[in-house]
């Protein structure tokens, strides 16, 4: 990669139709959304430290409590539910105690669990983090990376199949678990295209650019559209170029980097150039999860014939409620429409 140190892209003042973007909110409600991806469970133990270990140098927790949230493409399902979204989860987890929870938190807040594919030779993916009131002080994730078996790829492609006609709109996250694979996306992509579904990606920086060829929106953070494209972003030229590497290379019509403090850029196959949305949080706790929220409220605003400019504005409003909160959290309406009052003060 070439290395280019230069001043970052300008930002944009952003001003927006609050009318047109509370009637997406409203008008999303009800939307179906078919989630396929990799799965698992975030634990979260809450303690204190008040002294160092005897045994090793390291800190000394008090264990106060312990939380299990949904985690990867099971949160992005949990978002699109609590924003008002109908999801269906597609994913494979283990015969383990891990995937038992998984179930059971996703029958709880009300989403059918028997979507998911049991592999008795794979493990559920489990994020364990221990935090305090200050900090995440050590995080160990229990997971099977290898790529599944094809028996288990039929059974999620079958699934797939048969739930795409009741779907609205089509999410595949990819975290690079071992589920998502070439031949599963050319079929998934192959079934949507069929089906006239547009098919929204969420991509991880390991799965090769051309796996994704399909996606109508493609969605990676500036980190991931990096190393994707393999050109190092360092000033605003060098960022349109890796837009417009990834909309030849996916043949997307959407592509939203999304950029940390520096908001999202969007770019879009009908025009030159991009669009620069920027960020709207006031507080930053914990930027795990953000992602997830961003591609549940952009999905959901474009399958309503919303334009990716107020879909990305309703996505960055999101995330900046999102990141106020601690670990992998859901955002919901109210929330965002009281985030767009506080920024138009």
């Amino acid at each position: 990669m070439k290395t280019k140190k230069t001043n970052p892209p300008k930002k944009s003042k952003m001003h927006w139709n609050r009318s047109r973007l509370n009637h997406v909110l409203d008008k999303w409600k009800g939307i179906r959304v078919l989630v396929v991806g990799d799965v698992g469970i975030d634990r979260y133990t809450l303690g204190t430290v008040e002294r160092i270990s005897p045994e090793a140098p390291v800190p000394l927790v008090h264990v106060q409590s312990e939380e299990l949230k949904l985690g990867l493409a099971a949160n992005v399902a949990a978002n699109v539910m609590a924003l008002g979204g109908v999801p269906t989860l597609i994913g494979v987890i283990g015969n383990d105690f891990a995937g038992q929870d998984l179930k059971r938190i996703l029958r709880a807040n009300g989403m059918d669990s028997g979507t998911l594919v049991v592999d008795s030779n794979r493990r559920t993916v489990l994020k364990d983090r221990i935090v305090t009131e200050r900090q995440q002080l050590l995080r160990v994730d229990h997971e099977s990376l290898n790529a599944v078996r094809k028996s288990v790829e039929n059974q999620i492609l079958k699934k797939f199949v048969e739930l795409l006609p009741d779907a609205d709109f089509v999410i595949l996250q990819d975290y690079a678990k071992g589920l998502i694979g070439e031949d599963l996306c050319r079929s998934l992509f192959g079934a949507a295209k069929k089906a006239k579904k547009l098919v929204a990606v969420d991509p991880n920086v390991k799965t090769p650019l051309k796996f994704y060829r399909g996606a109508f929106l493609f969605k990676p953070n500036l980190k991931e559209a990096e190393g994707l494209t393999g050109i190092r972003v360092g000033d605003e030229a060098s960022l349109r170029q890796v837009g417009q590497e990834i909309l030849n290379r996916t043949k997307a019509q959407y592509v939203v980097i999304t950029r940390g403090k520096e908001g999202m850029a969007v770019f879009s196959a009908n025009k030159k150039g991009a669009k620069y949305i920027p960020t709207f949080s006031r507080e930053v706790y914990d930027v795990s999860g953000a992602g997830d929220t961003v591609i549940s409220v952009l999905s959901l605003a474009l399958a309503t014939g919303a334009s990716i400019d107020d879909a990305a504005i309703l996505g960055n409003l999101a995330a900046g409620v999102e990141v106020a909160k601690r670990g992998t959290a859901t955002v919901n309406v109210d929330e965002i429409m009281s985030a767009m009052k506080s920024f138009e003060n």
